[in-house]
């Protein structure tokens, strides 16, 4: 997204879902992950597909800041 956007990602590892909190909205990723690494890797795909980071200056997936939590 771009510079100044807070993109947090709560990894509950007992059940594996991922809750992604970008710009005061939180969203449940649909699927359930091994590890946390898949889960920042699910959550900066979600970023840039549904939230519109490919508009707003990111180049690609990767790219996306994620916080950790």
């Amino acid at each position: 997204m771009n510079e100044t956007s807070d993109i947090q990602l709560h990894f509950d590892v007992l059940s594996c879902r991922a809750l992604l909190c970008c710009e005061g909205k939180d969203y449940v990723l649909p699927d359930t992950y091994p590890t946390r690494e898949a889960a920042e890797a699910a959550a900066k795909k979600f970023a840039w597909e549904k939230l519109g980071a490919r508009k707003r200056g990111g180049r690609r997936p990767a790219d996306i800041a994620v916080w950790l939590r």
